[in-house]
């Protein structure tokens, strides 16, 4: 896999440690360069062309928000994600196009949820992309940890998540619907409806249902239907031909 190539740019030492350790922890990153001031940054981005850059804003000399401004005139420039203590630049790090702003202090899942998000906006960086095939959920008094074709369904229900089983099992999840689709392989799993992720492999039945759009049944110790919303009946047809 091509590993995303990442500059840190932070005038404290300790941080640019730490967030070094985060980054690789993923398996997705290779730090490739860190400095502690601005303007070693640019002459870094010139020399070593990351593919991101995690930017600190206040800095001795060219604050983050200047180095940015000067990357945003390059040919082909990285993708910025400041990482502050500071909330109220907020808005003037989205005017020079930054892709993430992280606060001070951050943890794992920050920055988990930073590398998914430019992975899906720069595809080209991992040859395949990366789906997990086993996925942990909340049992009685302990994690478990199913196989991803034993799901049937993953549905929202009274703003909580939940992963039923094909045989029967029903559990809560950890995640939002939106972070399903991102972590599971979409040629298996199709997101039918707001409330509904279907795998795919478990459609049995197909019945037209009301505003153009379909009722799904799903194979399994319990069948269960599921309403295909009309937004997403067009999509359908990439999975089953009808």
């Amino acid at each position: 896999m091509n590993k995303l190539k990442v500059l840190i740019v932070d005038d404290e030492e300790i941080m640019c440690r730490e967030l070094k350790y985060l980054l690789e922890e993923q398996g997705v990153a290779e730090v490739v360069g860190v400095c502690y001031n601005g303007e070693d940054a640019l002459a870094m981005v010139g020399s070593m062309k990351p593919d991101a850059v995690f930017l600190d804003i206040r800095m001795p000399g060219l604050s983050g928000l200047e180095v940015a401004r000067r990357l945003s005139g390059l040919k082909d420039p990285p993708h910025v994600v400041f990482v502050t203590a500071f909330s109220e630049f907020a808005v003037e790090a989205f005017e020079v196009n930054a892709l993430h702003y992280i606060l001070k202090p951050f943890d794992e899942q920050d920055i988990e949820k930073v590398m998914r998000r430019l992975m899906r906006v720069r595809p080209t960086f991992s040859q395949a992309p990366r789906h997990f095939r086993k996925l942990c959920v909340e049992g009685r008094d302990r994690l478990e940890v199913i196989d991803v074709d034993r799901i049937q369904v993953i549905y929202a229900k009274n703003r909580m998540v939940y992963i039923q089983t094909v045989d029967g099992e029903k559990y809560t999840a950890k995640h939002s619907l939106q972070e399903y689709e991102e972590i599971l392989d979409g040629r298996q799993f199709f997101r039918c409806h707001r409330n509904y992720i279907v795998n795919v492999d478990r459609i049995k039945q197909l019945a037209a249902w009301f505003h153009r759009g379909y009722m799904l049944t799903l194979a399994g110790k319990e069948e269960v239907e599921v309403p295909v919303g009309r937004i997403y009946a067009k999509k359908l047809k990439e999975y089953i031909q009808f």
